[in-house]
Order: C-alpha cells, then sequence, then structure tokens
C-alpha cells in the first residue's frame, strides 16, 4: 500500500501530462489524471475521475477523421501501443480562460497487461511538439516558397528518399517511382548525369560538401534548372549516408542569363549573385560563420572575419556605420526580416557599396539568429548615381545663367561624393601651360604652387598628360620619376596618388585636365580605368558645348549688328501738330512713294499689321506718358501686301518751347527675322532629333529591363554556337538551329575574322574578362551592321565559353554622320556670317560717317548714296546667300 501511494505521488507530479483509463470501450472511464495533465486541459481531477473520457473530451473539433477513437480501437484490437502523429488541439487559455489556446500534441496510447496478457488499464501520454511543429511548418513554407526540398541516399540500407517539396518540383506524382537510376534520368544530358555522378563520390570519398547546378526535364517534360547541395556522413571513413537540398532556381537562372545582356552597371550585380553568406549571433551580431567568397568581397579572409567579434561594425565605412547598425538592431528587435545598403572599407582600403539581405530566425519567440547574403552592388550603385549626376549638369548646362565654373563645381562634387576619399581637379591649359581652375577639396597653397606651370613630359600627372595627350595613372608620386621636380607640395599636403586625364577638343588640342588624387598609393581598377575615360569624354563635352554656344553668341550679334547697319530708316513725330517726316529709306522700307504718300501718325498704324497695332500704339503712348525710351519690333504691311518686320527705336523729345516731339529708327529686320526663324525651326528639328534619341534610349532602357538584347554563347576553342536568344534569332534572321550548325566565323565579313580571331585568342588567356568592342557583323540576308558587343567568360555545360551582348549600333552611327555634316554646314555659314559680311558693312559705317561728319568733303551726295547702295546690296546679296545655306540645312 505504500509503494503504491509512493508510485501515486511520483505519477502525479511526472512533468508528462498523462492520463490512465480503463479499458471498458467504448467508454474509457478515466482512472486517474497527473497534475501537467490538468494543467494542460484546464481541468479539476475531480472533473475527471469516474468519467468517461468522450464524456468529458469530446471529439476535438480539429480532429475531422476521428483519430482518437481509431487509436483506442487499435489498441484493443493490437494490445500494442500506438502512437498518433502530432494532432491540433484546442483547449482553454491558461492566462485568459476565455481564449483558445492552440497546441500540437503527440499524443502515446500505451496498455498496460495483466497477468493473463489482458488489457488492465490504457496509459494516455502527451508531448507537447507545438514549437517543433509550427518551425517545422515555417522551414516547409520557406522551402515552398523558396522552391527547396531535401532528399537522402542511405548507403547502409540502398535506398533513396525525396521530401515532398523536392517531389514536387519534380513533378512526380505519389505513384511515381523513386530510385537511384530514375532520379538520375531527370538529368538528361549524359555530361550533367556524369557531373553529378563525380560530385556524390568525391562526397562520398571525402565528406567534403558539394554544390552543383544542373538542367533537368521533369517528369511533366518541364525544363528547370536545380542547384543540388549535398553533404557525405561518414563513420570511420566509410560513407553512411548522402543528403543535402535541391533548389529549383529556374527563375534565378533566367534572371542571370537576362541580366548578362545588360550595361557594364549590371555585369558586377551577375558576377556576384551568389554573394557573400553569413550567420551572426541576433543579439551581440557576431559572426557564427562566413563564406569563404568574403576575400573575393573585401580582401580579407574567412578566418579574419571570425576572429573579430565586432568586425562587420569595424569595416563599415563611417558615415554609414551608426545608420546600418541601428536599422539592423530596429528590425532586429521585431524580427523583421529586411534589406539595406551600406559601404564597406576593403582590406586595401577601397570602399564598396553592400546590399546585405538578412532573414531574423527566432527561437522561443525571440530572435535568436541572423542568417543574410551580402552582395556587391558598388557598380551598379555608381552607375546609377553618375547617370543621376550627369542627368543634373546637363540640365543644369542649359541653363542661360549658369556660370561654367558652377556647372564644374557642382559635377567635380558629386564625383567625390560618388568617390568618397577622391580629390578632383579640372585644370586649364592654354598657351602650353597649367592654371588651376575647379579645384573644391584640394588645398589652395597646392593649387597656388601648380598653377601657371609649363606642361612638359616630366611636369607631373596633369602636366605629362597635357603634353602627350594621354592619360597619366601615377599610383606613388613619392617615387614617380614624371614628379620628381614637383613631388614635394603634393607630399606636403598629404597627396600620395594622382590619375590625370587630357580633354582634347575637336581641334585635337588639349583644353584642359581632369585630375583624381587619393591620400594614399593606389592603382585605379578597371571600373575606375572606365569611370576616368567617362569623365573625360563628358568634360568634353561640357566644355566643347560651352564653347560653341559662345560662339554662337558673338556669332548672332554680329550678324544682328550687320543687317541693323544694312537698312535703317530715321522719322520725326510732332505730337501736338502730328506732323511726321520720314527718311528716304523708311520710305524705301514701307514700299511708299514720297511724292504721293503724306506720313502721319495715323496713316502710320494703318500701315502696321492688324495684330500688332494695338500693341504698338500702347507702346508709344505708355513711352509719351513715362518719358522713357523705347524698343520694339513691329510688322509692317506694304501696299503690295507683303510682311515686312521691324526693329523701332523711339525717344521722347522735350522741345525748349514746351512742345514734344518723338525721334525714332527703324531696321528693317526682315530678313534677319526669316534666318532666326529658319534658325529657329532648325534648332527645333535639332531638338526634335535629339528628343527621339532619348525617346529610343528610353525604350532600350525598358527593353533592357523586359527583355533580352540580342545574345548567345559560343565555345572559345571551336567557335561553334551553344546557345543563342530569341532577339538574336529575330535580329539576324537565322533560325535557333542555323545557329547552331553555325560558328561566329559566319555571321563576320572577311575582312573581320582576324580582328575576332585576335579577340577570342585573348579571351582564352584568361578566366574572367568583360570586353566591350565594336564589330561589323552580318545577317542572314547579307545585310551588315555595327554592333558594340559586350562579353565575359563563363563556364558553360562544364565548357570554357564566352557570352555575347550584342547592340545594334548602325542608326546610330548614321545619325552622328547626319548631324556632323549639319555642323559643318552651321559651321560655313558662322564663317561668312563672321568674314564675309564685315566688308561691305565696313564701307557703309565709313560713308554713313563721311556723310555725318564731313558734309563739306566735296564728294556729291548722290556719288557717297550710290556708293552705299551698292555696299548695301552687297551685303543684301550675302545675306541672301546665307539664307539660302540655312533653308538647305533644314532641307
Amino acid at each position: 500500500m505504500h509503494k503504491e501511494m509512493e508510485y501515486t505521488a511520483v505519477f502525479r507530479v511526472s512533468p508528462t501530462p498523462t492520463l490512465i483509463l480503463l479499458p471498458n470501450a467504448p467508454l474509457f472511464t478515466i482512472v486517474d489524471a497527473n497534475d501537467s495533465y490538468l494543467t494542460l486541459t484546464n481541468k479539476q481531477r475531480e472533473e475527471l475521475l469516474g468519467k468517461g473520457f468522450f464524456e468529458v473530451f469530446p471529439t476535438n473539433p480539429y480532429l475531422n477523421d476521428n483519430e482518437w477513437k481509431k487509436s483506442f480501437d487499435a489498441i484493443l484490437s493490437t494490445k500494442q501501443a500506438h502512437k498518433l502523429v502530432p494532432q491540433k488541439f484546442a483547449s482553454p487559455a491558461i492566462a485568459s480562460p476565455t481564449h483558445i489556446d492552440i497546441k500540437y500534441l503527440e499524443i502515446q496510447h500505451t496498455p498496460v497487461l495483466d497477468d493473463r496478457g489482458e488489457i488492465q488499464f490504457i496509459v494516455r501520454s502527451m508531448t507537447d511538439v507545438t514549437e517543433s511543429v509550427n518551425h517545422g511548418k515555417f522551414l516547409q513554407e520557406t522551402q515552398q516558397a523558396a522552391r527547396i526540398g531535401s532528399w537522402e541516399i542511405n548507403r547502409a540500407l540502398q535506398t533513396i528518399s525525396w521530401s515532398q517539396e523536392l517531389r514536387e518540383i519534380f513533378e512526380m506524382g505519389p505513384e511515381y517511382p523513386l530510385d537511384f537510376h530514375s532520379a538520375m534520368a531527370f538529368y538528361s544530358d549524359t555530361n550533367d548525369r556524369k557531373a553529378l555522378s563525380k560530385a556524390l563520390q568525391k562526397a562520398t570519398h571525402d565528406g567534403t560538401i558539394f554544390r552543383i547546378a544542373l538542367p533537368v526535364t521533369t517528369a511533366k517534360g518541364h525544363k528547370r534548372w536545380i542547384l543540388t547541395i549535398g553533404k557525405a556522413e561518414l563513420v570511420n571513413g566509410i560513407c553512411v549516408r548522402i543528403y543535402g537540398t535541391a533548389q529549383d532556381i529556374t527563375e534565378k537562372k533566367n534572371t542571370e542569363e537576362a541580366l548578362i545582356s545588360s550595361e557594364h552597371k549590371f555585369h558586377n550585380l551577375i558576377q556576384t549573385i551568389d554573394g557573400v553568406v553569413w550567420e551572426a549571433d541576433a543579439e551581440t551580431f557576431e559572426a557564427t560563420f562566413i563564406s569563404d567568397k568574403v576575400k573575393w568581397l573585401l580582401g580579407y579572409t574567412a578566418d579574419e572575419w571570425l576572429a573579430d567579434p565586432g568586425f562587420w561594425e569595424k569595416n563599415i565605412y563611417e558615415a554609414d556605420r551608426e545608420n546600418a547598425v541601428s536599422y539592423c538592431q530596429k528590425h532586429t528587435k521585431k524580427s523583421a526580416n529586411h534589406t539595406f545598403d551600406y559601404r564597406m572599407v576593403k582590406k586595401n582600403g577601397d570602399i564598396i557599396w553592400i546590399k546585405d539581405i538578412v532573414s531574423v530566425i527566432s527561437e522561443s519567440n525571440k530572435p535568436r539568429w541572423l542568417r543574410g547574403i551580402m552582395v556587391d552592388i558598388t557598380e551598379a550603385k555608381r552607375f546609377a548615381e553618375l547617370n543621376q549626376l550627369e542627368r543634373t549638369i546637363l540640365e543644369l548646362n542649359e541653363k542661360k545663367d549658369a556660370s561654367i565654373e558652377h556647372i564644374l563645381s557642382t559635377y567635380v562634387l558629386g564625383i567625390e561624393a560618388l568617390f568618397p576619399g577622391m580629390a578632383c581637379s579640372i585644370n586649364q591649359i592654354r598657351n602650353g601651360r597649367l592654371f588651376s581652375w575647379i579645384a573644391p577639396s584640394l588645398p589652395t597653397a597646392y593649387l597656388q604652387h601648380i598653377h601657371n606651370l609649363p606642361i612638359g613630359e616630366y611636369a607631373g600627372s596633369c602636366g605629362s598628360a597635357a603634353y602627350t595627350k594621354k592619360p597619366v595613372i601615377v599610383a606613388d608620386i613619392a617615387n614617380n620619376p614624371l614628379w620628381a621636380d614637383f613631388k614635394e607640395q603634393p607630399l606636403n599636403h598629404g597627396l600620395k596618388s594622382c590619375w590625370s586625364s587630357p580633354v582634347v577638343n575637336a581641334q585635337g588640342e588639349v583644353v584642359a585636365v581632369f585630375g583624381i588624387y587619393y591620400k594614399h598609393i593606389r592603382n585605379p581598377n578597371e571600373d575606375e580605368l572606365a569611370f576616368i575615360d567617362r569623365a573625360g569624354a563628358f568634360l568634353n563635352m561640357i566644355l566643347e558645348n560651352h564653347h560653341h554656344a559662345e560662339l554662337a553668341q558673338e556669332t548672332t550679334l554680329m550678324m544682328q549688328q550687320g543687317q541693323a547697319l544694312a537698312h535703317l530708316g530715321t522719322w520725326q513725330w510732332d505730337i501736338e501738330s502730328d506732323h511726321v517726316t520720314w527718311s528716304d529709306t523708311l520710305f524705301d522700307i514701307y514700299g511708299l512713294d514720297k511724292a504721293a504718300y503724306t506720313p502721319g501718325f495715323s496713316a502710320y498704324l494703318s500701315r502696321v499689321h492688324a495684330d500688332d497695332r494695338q500693341r504698338v500704339y500702347d507702346i508709344l503712348h505708355n513711352a509719351i506718358k513715362k518719358g522713357k525710351d523705347t524698343v520694339f519690333e513691329e510688322r509692317i504691311v506694304r501696299p503690295e501686301g507683303e510682311i515686312r518686320h521691324l526693329r523701332s527705336w523711339a525717344k521722347l523729345v522735350l522741345k525748349a518751347d514746351g512742345s514734344r516731339k518723338m525721334i525714332g529708327a527703324c531696321l528693317d529686320i526682315t530678313e534677319a527675322k526669316l534666318a532666326e526663324l529658319a534658325l529657329n525651326k532648325l534648332h527645333a528639328e535639332i531638338e526634335q532629333q535629339l528628343k527621339i534619341v532619348a525617346e529610343s534610349e528610353k525604350k532600350y532602357s525598358n527593353l533592357f529591363h523586359l527583355s533580352p538584347q540580342p545574345m548567345w554563347v559560343y565555345d572559345l576553342d571551336t567557335y561553334r554556337f551553344l546557345d543563342v536568344n530569341d532577339a538574336a534569332i529575330k535580329h539576324y534572321g537565322y533560325t535557333r538551329e542555323e545557329f547552331l550548325a553555325m560558328t561566329i566565323r559566319d555571321i563576320r565579313p572577311p575582312e573581320e575574322i582576324p580582328k575576332m580571331e585576335a579577340a577570342v585568342a585573348y579571351s582564352k588567356q584568361h578566366d574572367e574578362l568583360f570586353t566591350t568592342s565594336v564589330y561589323v557583323h552580318r545577317k542572314k540576308s547579307g545585310e551588315r551592321i555595327y554592333v558594340e558587343v559586350k562579353s565575359n567568360i563563363i563556364k558553360f555545360h562544364g565548357r570554357k565559353a564566352e557570352v555575347i551582348l550584342a547592340h545594334d549600333i548602325s542608326e546610330k552611327l548614321d545619325y552622328i554622320q547626319a548631324i556632323e555634316a549639319q555642323n559643318k554646314k552651321l559651321q560655313d555659314i558662322a564663317w561668312m556670317q563672321s568674314h564675309v559680311v564685315r566688308a561691305p558693312l565696313a564701307r557703309i559705317m565709313g560713308l554713313a560717317d563721311l556723310i555725318q561728319h564731313c558734309p563739306d568733303s566735296g564728294i556729291e551726295s548722290d556719288e557717297l548714296l550710290g556708293a552705299i547702295k551698292d555696299s548695301a546690296t552687297e551685303l543684301d546679296n550675302i545675306l541672301r546667300d546665307i539664307t539660302d545655306k540655312t533653308e538647305q540645312i533644314s532641307r
């Protein structure tokens, strides 16, 4: 009796919720229940003892198939223990009985047999597996969302098993047979099967992890890419099982292939798509795992990272550190997955942009682990920001009141913001000397020292670049012969490296030098070399445009002055008497007979174009009222209906007797107006063409995001096409089968083949190489096109190959040639305006001065007027030639 009490006491405090039942089906009377069971069910022991189980616990509403009764029936028939898979169970919450608490319970029914082998009691024990079930469901849902399944090969039992998620990826029904042979059959390519077998054999031998991505054909015939990651479990050097995961990366693979066809700004993202995988403690941020690719990303090894608990925070770029850490902490506390961008400092001092994609893993409803991937987005980030900076500068350049110094300073400061640690300068080159111009971040004392220095072969980076007309890269100023005579000043100011690029105008003259300084010894990488070329070209465009704008303004002013002096008439108007006098030239301008027409204010207004009449009336009366001079333009209608454009000046004069008169002049600007309209039309057409180009660029950008450009992969050894996309098929006119039967020689004209073979030979010497070149290609129709080719070395089905992106630039080249032809004609017009117009204009001015200041020169007025008329006629003919040339450009 004492022992029974002890057993009862032990049973009551047992941590496993347990219920003891009699086998008296269908009642199953409750004999006893321990404290854990009462706590779990929120019942009192008096509510249970002596009552039938199903009387106290009706069928749980979450058990649709009455699993509990089936389990009891199984025990009665087999007299063996029966375990139910974890079941969903609803019970009142302990903290709030009015609410329902959902738990997952693993229930086991165990029979207790008497000496005769009959069931005496049924022990019902329950284990709370809610957390593990929820975690399993989360893992299953995550795997489904990520298209990941698991697999295992048991070498001891010679069996293979796949998770349900993996079966769904391979589109296998429940009846589909699964063994090693049928699993390998999904890999239809022999080389792929060999590659997978080799990876499995290697893992079996040395226990290493393998990772391999291969194409498969599913049970329903669909093509997919599968990334398989596996690891062998060795016991005493013998492999007992191989297990791992398989992920459907078809969408990712398609995205990678589309990104390969993009501009250089996405190239880096493609190459780092896998990024650096890491895991860290959610509370301390101390890394517990970092993949070996961190050395490629930052220059540090994984061991160096893991040896320093604060490595991540310490190596964030100082300006981003506080925001990046606080952002991650904030989202980690909320157990919220997050993605954020920040900069990190590489081992060599370079600064790169990182996109960090972070998942927060919780345990017991608390953040426990952070797992993520870091991707280098430096090139894409800088490319986008550089594009935005250049757009801003171009918009600023369009503003008439923006000085060239302000434009260039804005550009330089924008570049320095994109490349922390970089200090830029733009120096002017005049008469073989270097003049400091734009350098907002360099010391004033240093700029004063280099100001007005002669350029030369050994005149520092900028002076040498200006002299040789080639970029000059000096990584170490202290030990470079180009700086032998100049190194003291930069070194005194902490400047240790300088890269310079000349800005050469259309005439082949160096007009400026773009310089880049760093306070540490440094060579540029490939991206920075490309940026230097791009910055030099952009500065050349800005400076050339500014120079042309100044020339255009000077030419326009000269043209306006010449036209004003060529046809100018004067008038006087006595306001009180309304008496008006005109010069002979003014009668000619109006096309009126001096003998038959009497000028007057009302008569004058009647000759003003109806659309201008009220405006002109208001202008003149306002000038009279305010006593101010005025200048305005008007249109007049000659007797034969011809409309002429005039620029008129009016000045109010008060006579000694208090009366008022107005004097003025009218300049016939009809020819100039027509020329202006023609030039405006030409300008509008050029702007429209530029808008068309801009729209074309925009469409290309949209196409780039939404649909790949012509692209193919070819074997570097055989030159044969290995794969080709639909855009290339459509653009070149060959079918896919025709492409795959050809080599890349077949789309080149004969004269291009040596150039192509030389490029291929160069590519074969590298494992990683991104290049851009322009070639001539030949379509199936025989049409030749110019294409800008971007290429990169890849592994394609285990072979060394090269992926090609071909951008047809034929139309762009034709357009540039057309614009250059138009610019040549505009230059001819400008030359005529600045040179040919001067001769007759000078004669008119001289004769006018003679008439005005030497009335008694002894020269007959008719002779002088005749000379003026001859010069005016010559000038008129020249202006007509200019107008004809303008019309030719418009056509």
